[in-house]
């Protein structure tokens, strides 16, 4: 969080081995309680996994969304 902070601008990759794929983008942070159909969503996908749990001493819990800018695919920017 820190570095997110500090710069917006995040790249998140999805490495295969040979060929990752890069997505680009500006991070926006929320701050606030998960809305409950994210939260429910989050426990659908992750068998009941409690995202709105604090844990210690870490605090509460942040949303990351980062609408993508420009993907990298096999090297080449799209």
């Amino acid at each position: 969080m820190r570095n997110v902070l500090n710069d917006l601008r995040v790249s998140l990759a999805l490495e295969d081995g040979d060929n990752p794929i890069v997505a680009e983008g500006r991070a926006r942070l929320h701050r606030d309680a998960l809305p409950n159909d994210v939260l429910a969503a989050i426990a659908a996908k992750y068998d009941g996994w409690d995202v709105g749990k604090e844990i210690a001493p870490f605090g509460p819990r942040v949303l990351l969304e980062v609408p993508v800018d420009r993907w990298l695919l096999k090297g080449t920017a799209q």
